[in-house]
């Protein structure tokens, strides 16, 4: 998870995650409105002519009735999120905010008839900022952990877990981590998967085969270049990431395990909320069980190339550690 901090991880990584914005065209955010009609479109549209996720969401009339009447009252439930962390969330132009949760909080505060606003925090004060109810709902590519569930609850959305990445026709054969032995792969130096491929190593060497060789990048760009001159074969990283960039450069491809379909060492990831909101929290688990069903959901995952996390059920406080 993120080397960040350790009272607050996140992700897999978090040094350099903005190179990956490099790699692509960034979507431009459709601006929520203080007072929505039951019917309206969640929407990012590409500064460059393409577009993120185009769904058109309802109010459920009985959604509504359940949001406590204090969130009705502000005429918006307030959301943090901290940018960038491609595709989950990110900068557009003029510094609005865009991405998969970004989409997916809009669409929501569309089902539940009260608007998701969001605004960027400090990543350090998410959890704290919750307690103190300076905001009421964290959005911001959050694992579900039995730590953080002392203290929130989780709408489980998603299982993310890391992948490989790479060159475009996979000239070296590689099909899954079983195959990185006597390969030279790449990571981003602190990031979880720096562990993951040194413990793949330490497998083949006990099976008498090759170790692999793990290079350290400070940026996702660096490692993105190693394998592109052959300095590297593979990049192992965090699968939505990874997708995503793979998706906006075609010279790149992902990897699909059928045994890790979610990614390896996958864990879920979700909507944070305040431990004395169970009434909002369940509201917000039966909108997101209505947007899977209705397929709203799997386009906004499949807008970022994010398929492969998907659930077919939203979950509460299901952390596995």
């Amino acid at each position: 998870m993120s080397t960040r901090t350790a009272a607050l991880p996140r992700r897999r990584t978090r040094p350099g995650i903005r190179a990956v914005l490099a790699t692509g065209v960034v979507l431009a955010l459709a601006p929520a409105c203080a007072n929505p009609d039951d019917a309206g479109t969640a929407a990012s549209a590409s500064a460059a002519g393409q577009a993120g996720a185009q769904v058109s969401v309802k109010r459920d009339p009985a959604l509504y009735a359940m949001v406590p009447d204090s969130y009705k009252k502000a005429g918006r439930i307030q959301v943090a999120t901290n940018a960038p962390f491609p595709p989950f969330e990110m900068f557009a132009a003029e510094k609005k905010l865009t991405g998969l949760e970004i989409d997916l909080g809009h669409a929501l505060g569309k089902r539940l008839g009260v608007p998701f606003e969001f605004s960027q925090q400090p990543f350090d004060g998410l959890l704290p900022g919750l307690q103190a109810k300076k905001y009421d709902v964290l959005m911001a590519g959050l694992f579900d952990t039995k730590e953080r569930e002392k203290t929130v609850d989780f709408v489980d959305y998603a299982r993310s877990g890391s992948a490989i990445l790479v060159v475009k026709g996979n000239p070296g054969g590689i099909k899954t981590l079983s195959d990185l032995c006597g390969r030279t792969a790449a990571a981003q130096t602190g990031a979880q998967q720096v562990a993951l491929l040194n413990k793949r190593s330490r497998t083949c060497k006990a099976a008498g085969k090759q170790a692999v060789t793990v290079k350290t990048f400070p940026q996702f760009s660096d490692a993105l270049l190693a394998i592109k001159t052959g300095k590297a074969d593979t990049i192992l990283g965090d699968l939505p990431a990874l997708r995503y960039s793979a998706q906006k450069d075609d010279s790149v491809e992902v990897l699909t395990d059928p045994a890790a379909p979610n990614g390896y060492d996958a864990v879920p990831m979700g909507i944070g909320l305040p431990k004395d909101q169970p009434v909002l929290r369940e509201a917000v688990r039966r909108a997101l069980a209505g947007l899977i069903k209705d397929g709203t959901y799997g386009k906004i995952l499949d807008a970022y190339g994010a398929g492969h996390i998907a659930v077919s059920a939203p979950s509460v406080n299901k952390a596995e550690d």
